[in-house]
C-alpha cells in the first residue's frame, strides 16, 4: 500500500467532517439572512428598506477595503507556518495583520463622517430619505474599525486548523445576533439608525468573543514551544513576505465584494430606493447559494495552502475536484428551484417583489456556471497568485459596473442582473483558465459531472416538469420540490 491514497483519503476525511458541520452551520445561517431582509422589507416601508439595503452595502464593501486583504493574508500564512513548522510566527503574523488594517479602518471612518452629507445626498431621494441615511452612515462608522479587527481574528481562527469559531461564532453567533436585534427594533417602530444600529453591534459582541478564543489558542501554543529551538523569522522579512502577498488581495477583496453589493447602490442611485429594495430581494437566491458554496469552502482554503507549500499539487488538485462536486450538490438544487418557482418564494418578501422575478433567474443561472468552476479564485490565492485576483475581479468590476451604467437607466433590475451576470462569469472563467495553465489543474472529474447530471435530472428535468404541469402555486412547489429531491437524492446515492 503506498502513502498518498491513504494521505488522500485522510484529507477528504477531514475535508468532509469540517465541511458537514460547517454546513450545518451555513443552513441556520441561510434561514437567518432570509429572515433579516423579509423583516425588513415587511416592516418598513419600501424607500426605508431600500435605505438599508444600500447602507449595509456599503458598509460591507468598506469592511472589506478596511481589511487590506489581511485576513486572507492570514488565512493563507498561519496554516503554511504549520505545515512548515514555524509556530512561533502565529502571532507574529496576527500583529502584522491587524496594525495597518485598523489603521486604515480608522481613516475610512473618520472619512465616513466627513462625508456623511453627499453620501446621503447620492443615495437617498428627498429631505426626510437624506437625513435619515446621513443618521445611518454617522451610525456605522464607528463600528468599521471593529468589523475589520473582527475579519482579521475570525480568519486567525480558521487558519489555526479549527471550524467551531466560524460555525458557532459567525454562522450562528453574529447572524441570530444581528437578525433578532434587527427584528426586535424593527418590530418597536425605531427609527432606521436604530435599527441600522441593531444590525451592525454584533460584530462588536462576536471581536471579544472569538479574540478571547484564539488569544488562548495561541498563548497555548506558545507555551508548548516555549522551552523549544524553534526559529523565529524577523519582523521585517515575516512582514514583507505577508504584505506581499495581501497589498494586492487588498484591492481583489473590495472588487470581489464591489461584485456582489454594488448593483445595490447603482440600483438605488439611478432608480431610487424601491427598485434598490426589489433587487436585493432577487439576489437572495444567490446569497443562499453562496452561503453553501462558502461553508465547504472555507473548510478547503486552509488545507490547500498547506499541501500547496509542500508542493503536494496531486493531493491539492484531489481536494479541488472533490469540492468541485460537493459544491454543485449543495447549490445547484437551491439556483434551479429558485429559477423555477422565483415568483412564488419573492412574495414571501411582500406585496410586489414577485416582479422581480426575472432578475432572479438571470443571477440564477449565472451561477450554475460559476459554481461548476469550483474554488478557482482560492485556489490561485492559496497558490500565491494574488495578483492574478486582483487582475480577474478588477476586471468583472469593469464589465459590471459598465454593463450596470449602460442597462439600468432603461432595463432597471434586470439590467443590475444581466450586467452582475457578466462580471459573475468573467470572475470565474477567467481565474479556470489561469488555473489550469499556471497549476496544471482543472475541476472536471468523475465527481463533479455526476454531480451536475443528478441536480439536472432531479430539478431541472423532473421538477422542471411538473412545474409546467401544475402551475407556479405553492401545490406545485411542494410537489415538484419533493418529487426532484426524491430523484436527486437516488441518483446522487448511486453515484
Amino acid at each position: 500500500m503506498t502513502i498518498r491514497p491513504t494521505g488522500e483519503r485522510a484529507d477528504l476525511r477531514k475535508l468532509a467532517r469540517g465541511s458537514s458541520l460547517n454546513l450545518a452551520g451555513s443552513l441556520v445561517a441561510a434561514v437567518l439572512n432570509l429572515v433579516l431582509p423579509v423583516v425588513i422589507t415587511r416592516g418598513l416601508a419600501t424607500a426605508d428598506a431600500g435605505l438599508f439595503f444600500q447602507a449595509t452595502a456599503l458598509f460591507t464593501i468598506l469592511l472589506n477595503l478596511g481589511t487590506l486583504g489581511a485576513d486572507t493574508g492570514v488565512l493563507r500564512s498561519i496554516p503554511r507556518t504549520r505545515a512548515l513548522d514555524r509556530p512561533r510566527d502565529v502571532p507574529r503574523y496576527l500583529v502584522v495583520a491587524l496594525v495597518p488594517s485598523l489603521g486604515f479602518a480608522l481613516l475610512l471612518a473618520v472619512l465616513l463622517v466627513l462625508l456623511a452629507t453627499p453620501l446621503a445626498s447620492l443615495l437617498a431621494d428627498g429631505p426626510d430619505q437624506t437625513e435619515a441615511m446621513r443618521a445611518v452612515v454617522w451610525v456605522l462608522a464607528p463600528f468599521l474599525p471593529v468589523a475589520v479587527a473582527y475579519a482579521v481574528v475570525m480568519s486567525t481562527s480558521r487558519g489555526l486548523d479549527s471550524i467551531l469559531p466560524l460555525v458557532l461564532g459567525e454562522k450562528i453567533g453574529r447572524n441570530a445576533l444581528e437578525t433578532g436585534a434587527a427584528a426586535v427594533a424593527a418590530a418597536l417602530g425605531a427609527s432606521l439608525a436604530l435599527i441600522v444600529l441593531a444590525w451592525v453591534a454584533p460584530y462588536a459582541v462576536m471581536l471579544l468573543v472569538i479574540g478571547a478564543w484564539v488569544a488562548r489558542r495561541i498563548a497555548a501554543a506558545g507555551r508548548a514551544v516555549a522551552d523549544s529551538a524553534l526559529a523565529v523569522t524577523p519582523w521585517r522579512p515575516l512582514a514583507a513576505e505577508f504584505w506581499r502577498f495581501s497589498a494586492p488581495r487588498a484591492l481583489s477583496r473590495v472588487f470581489t465584494v464591489a461584485l456582489q453589493r454594488f448593483d445595490v447602490l447603482v440600483v438605488g442611485a439611478l432608480r431610487g430606493p424601491e427598485d434598490a429594495a426589489l433587487y436585493a430581494a432577487a439576489t437572495r437566491f444567490v446569497v443562499l447559494g453562496l452561503m453553501f458554496v462558502q461553508a465547504i469552502q472555507q473548510v478547503m482554503t486552509p488545507r490547500i495552502s498547506e499541501l500547496l507549500a509542500l508542493e503536494d499539487h496531486d493531493r491539492a488538485e484531489t481536494i479541488y475536484r472533490t469540492t468541485t462536486a460537493w459544491l454543485t450538490l449543495v447549490s445547484w438544487p437551491v439556483y434551479l428551484v429558485a429559477m423555477l418557482f422565483s415568483p412564488l418564494l419573492l412574495d414571501v418578501f411582500g406585496p410586489g417583489f414577485d416582479q422581480a422575478w426575472p432578475a432572479a433567474v438571470v443571477l440564477c443561472a449565472a451561477m450554475l456556471v460559476a459554481t461548476c468552476c469550483g474554488p478557482v479564485d482560492s485556489l490561485l490565492l492559496m497558490s500565491g497568485r494574488s495578483l492574478l485576483s486582483l487582475v480577474n475581479t478588477g476586471t468583472a468590476l469593469v464589465v459590471n459596473v459598465g454593463l450596470d451604467l449602460l442597462l439600468v437607466p432603461d432595463y432597471g433590475i434586470v439590467g443590475a442582473a444581466l450586467g452582475w451576470a457578466v462580471g459573475i462569469l468573467v470572475n470565474n472563467l477567467l481565474p479556470l483558465w489561469q488555473v489550469r495553465r499556471h497549476l496544471g489543474m482543472h475541476p472536471f472529474g468523475a465527481g463533479t459531472v455526476a454531480a451536475m447530471v443528478s441536480c439536472l435530472v432531479g430539478y431541472a428535468l423532473v421538477a422542471g416538469t411538473l412545474r409546467l404541469a401544475l402551475g407556479g402555486g405553492l401545490v406545485a412547489f411542494l410537489v415538484a420540490g419533493a418529487v426532484g429531491t426524491l430523484v436527486f437524492v437516488g441518483l446522487t446515492w448511486r453515484r
